[in-house]
């Protein structure tokens, strides 16, 4: 039998154990940093109720203020679990007092004394309904404006148990209010520096786990062999820009760590960009094969707008999951234009015909403009400011919309990793030209 008593201990050494659990506390500190620079509308919300976790929590919650119910009617009452809510209650209250306030903290700990309380119950003398008047007078003492109706509210609650529930609830929302607060003061200064400090930031990481390059590097290179393999000259703005273009044009399986935090974004982009191509070739198509009817700018914007509201939904990853409802919105739309005459139903099996091609990956109309925005959005990306490529007119606010995202994106993010690039491309190279030395 072992001399130590106490659980088995873990086969991972206690300054393993240390160093990941700094990462993840590095890694949280990364995002959050990320997420501030890149969404000035960043803000902490309440989570779901509806969700899995929220019911689970609403069962748990439910439980427990019961029992609490169970010792406030029992004779005479039992006030332990209230006195380990108004424990916490005042932790919080504590916690959202400003540093500086000290008289504030002091009359926190002056008046929720929970020794005395204990006291004033053995002696009978605990008056629970004065606590709560303290309580929600200091709260609406440090809440926003927006908050008063809700905190005072809580005085109008006879029952004790409800009166827990809607303090910790406004409590709630004031920790939320205070950690958006915070969040908004934080930006301005983190934007300056931003830069620099997610470089350091993922530094660090690296310097603990060398490994969090690894997913990189393998996009890194096998963007550098198809390259190769197609003939296009690789340098290494060459390479970054075609490694991007990638990202929304495919899915890079694995994820590189170095664009892993805006992973949604650009798939967001690549979302957005394909209903502006679609978009575009589907404006093409029915202008050719219908003829000078369809040729008026109104008749244009019309399909633009119904193909961007037919593809707004997340769930659809490519506006070709859905080109049936979107070919029959669009014979409405001809049908809306062409006044003259009805559309005969052998016009219409003809539309269908037409904008049937879409659904290849490889109809030539789609991948023509698909490349011609590729060329536009790699000649921003290198500095090069071009206009809009033929073939978007009617879309050119839309496809310069979705470049602005882009470069924006790329060019933050090669700000940051642009160091780790140029090494993993400096591997690459001494690679390559070491195969083509042994050859």
């Amino acid at each position: 039998m072992s001399d130590n008593p106490g659980p088995p201990k873990s086969p991972i050494s206690g300054e393993r154990m240390a160093a990941a659990s700094s990462d993840l506390d590095e890694q949280s500190r990364l995002q959050l940093a990320h997420e501030l620079c890149m969404n000035e509308n960043l803000e902490m919300s309440m989570p779901d109720p509806n969700s899995i976790v929220g019911h689970v929590k609403q069962i748990v919650h439910r439980a427990f203020w019961d029992s609490v119910r169970a010792g406030l009617q029992q004779s005479p009452p039992d006030y332990e679990h209230s006195l380990r809510l108004i424990a916490e209650i005042k932790g919080i209250l504590l916690d959202l007092v400003p540093a500086q306030v000290q008289r504030a903290k002091d009359q926190i700990n002056e008046v929720m004394d929970i020794e005395l309380y204990k006291q004033q119950i053995e002696n009978e003398s605990f008056n629970l309904q004065g606590v709560v008047k303290f309580v929600v007078e200091l709260m609406l003492g440090l809440c926003a404006p927006a908050r008063d109706t809700t905190i005072r509210s809580i005085l109008s609650q006879s029952d004790p148990v409800e009166v827990f529930r809607e303090v910790f609830g406004a409590l709630d929302l004031m920790r939320l209010d205070m950690a958006n607060y915070q969040l908004r003061s934080l930006r301005p200064a983190l934007l300056a520096n931003s830069v620099q400090y997610e470089q350091d930031k993922f530094r660090s990481l690296l310097a603990n786990n060398p490994a969090t390059l690894d997913r990189t590097k393998m996009w890194l290179a096998s963007t550098d062999k198809r390259m190769r393999e197609s003939g296009q000259p690789v340098s290494p703005s060459t390479l970054l820009n075609n490694a991007f273009i990638r990202v929304i044009q495919e899915e890079v399986d694995p994820i590189p760590e170095t664009i892993a935090m805006d992973i949604s974004r650009f798939i967001t982009i690549a979302r957005e960009l394909s209903a502006v191509v679609f978009s575009a070739a589907t404006i093409l198509v029915l202008q050719t094969g219908v003829g000078p009817a369809l040729q008026q700018d109104s008749f244009a914007n019309k399909v633009r707008v119904t193909v961007y509201q037919l593809c707004s939904d997340e769930l659809i990853s490519h506006p070709r999951d859905i080109l049936p409802n979107i070919t029959e919105k669009l014979i409405d739309i001809v049908r809306e234009t062409i006044t003259a005459r009805p559309l005969r139903d052998e016009e219409c099996q003809n539309i269908r015909g037409m904008l049937s091609g879409l659904q290849s990956p490889s109809n030539p109309v789609y991948c023509l403009l698909w490349e011609r925005a590729k060329q536009f959005f790699t000649s921003l990306c290198s500095g090069v400011v071009g206009s809009v490529p033929a073939g978007f007119s009617v879309c050119s606010a839309d496809v310069q919309g979705v470049a602005s995202k882009y470069t924006h994106l790329v060019s933050y993010n090669r700000g940051v990793f642009g160091p780790f690039y140029a090494d993993i491309i400096s591997e690459i190279t001494s690679s390559q030209q070491a195969a083509i030395s042994a050859s």
